[in-house]
């Protein structure tokens, strides 16, 4: 673990004095992850995909301003939230029904897929400051910490956030099942 963590720092210190080879081998690490962040924003693949791209751009564009290479994973993530919700002002929402059978199909292996539905349509309805509060902490399975500096908000707003979503969130899928 603690060889991994140099490995990326050593990449992350190559990559900001411009050697494009680290930068790829640091997206490649972490390319799973923007992906899952991204589609967790905006439920299509495609818009995923550009949102992806575009981040990618950016951050390569912007390296040399990262100060302190072991937050490389912080600094991405907030770059990745920042072009999802710009993304998302300017398109508009997705095909929610394109997206919905997207999830769906990944989701069909679990037993529970139902439960998952409800989870992911609950997560959807939250305000965005809450929903990337849930998709970082419970998703990601970031620490609050984590959470704090990808979103630049003080810990104690995070948690406060994170309270306020999960409430929203069992009233929306208590309200679920008392509609059926």
């Amino acid at each position: 673990m603690e060889g991994d963590i140099m490995e990326e720092i050593v990449l992350v210190k190559r990559a900001i004095k411009g050697d494009r080879e680290a930068f790829e081998n640091l997206i490649d690490m972490y390319s799973d992850r923007l992906y899952r962040e991204a589609y967790l924003k905006c439920k299509h693949e495609d818009d995923a995909k550009e949102i992806i791209h575009e981040t990618i751009y950016k951050a390569y564009r912007s390296i040399g301003t990262l100060r302190e290479p072991k937050y490389f994973k912080t600094w991405i993530s907030r770059i990745l939230i920042n072009v999802s919700n710009d993304y998302i002002s300017k398109v508009g929402m997705v095909d929610l029904q394109h997206a919905e059978e997207a999830f769906i199909k990944e989701a069909i292996i679990d037993d529970k897929i139902e439960i998952k539905i409800d989870l992911f349509n609950a997560i959807d309805e939250l305000e965005d400051k809450y929903k990337d509060a849930i998709i970082l902490r419970y998703i990601e399975d970031l620490k609050i910490e984590e959470v704090s500096k990808i979103l630049d908000r003080p810990i104690n707003t995070i948690k406060t956030h994170l309270r306020k979503a999960i409430r929203d969130m069992k009233n929306l899928l208590k309200e679920g099942y008392e509609n059926e």
